[in-house]
Formats: C-alpha cells, sequence, structure tokens
C-alpha cells in the first residue's frame, strides 16, 4: 500500500463560555463518543486538570491523535487533529470532528490551518 498524506488539523478557538474551559470531565465524554462515531481507534488517552483552572488532554488512536489544551482565563483553547489515511480515507472525519468541537465549545471565533502530511 502506498502512502497518503493524513490531514493535521492545528487551531485556536475562543469561546465566552469559560466553563468549558475549566475541567475535562465533559469533554473526556463528548471525545470518546466521537471516537465510536467515527469507527476510530483508541490507544491510550491522558488528561490532566490544573490549578485554579485549565486542562490539557490526548487522545491517542492508531490514526494518531486529537489532542486539546485550554486557558480558561484567556477564553482559549488550541486543538491538534491528525487523522492518518493509511487504511483508509479520513480527511472527511478529521474536519467533522473539528466542525463538532466548534460547536462543543460554542465558538466565538477561531483560527484555523490544516496541512496535509
Amino acid at each position: 500500500m502506498s502512502y497518503i498524506p493524513g490531514l493535521h488539523i492545528l487551531a485556536e478557538i475562543i469561546t465566552e463560555e469559560h466553563y468549558l474551559l475549566e475541567e475535562y470531565s465533559s469533554l473526556k465524554k463528548h471525545l470518546n463518543e466521537l471516537v465510536k462515531k467515527y469507527e476510530l481507534t483508541e490507544v491510550g488517552q491522558v488528561f490532566h486538570n490544573f490549578e485554579p483552572s485549565g486542562f490539557t488532554g490526548v487522545l491517542c488512536l492508531t490514526e494518531s491523535h486529537i489532542s486539546i489544551h485550554t486557558w480558561p482565563e484567556n477564553h482559549l483553547l488550541t486543538l491538534d487533529i491528525y487523522l492518518s489515511n493509511y487504511q483508509k480515507q479520513n480527511d472527511y472525519k478529521a474536519r467533522e470532528i473539528f466542525e463538532n468541537l466548534k460547536l462543543f465549545f460554542k465558538a466565538k471565533s477561531y483560527k484555523v490551518q490544516e496541512i496535509k502530511r
């Protein structure tokens, strides 16, 4: 099988809903639902809440990863979604996950870059 570049999405999201950025429990549940919905394969995950607030989370997938880092005091989160296309085309899944997370965090504004690699 020849290599087909995957889609890597890097984004910053601004939200007025800072409570969504304070701790990871609701996002972790939501990401686990997205992994099932898009038939991705998780190989591990790490989440960590910071004091006084904010969190970081990484889902490792056989397809690659999803990571999120939050700064509630700035109403900001950074997002990194990379899905390879090794066994099947996953670009649409990466884009749909990004769109879903924009809705989840009730994005007021965002910046996004897409990289094929």
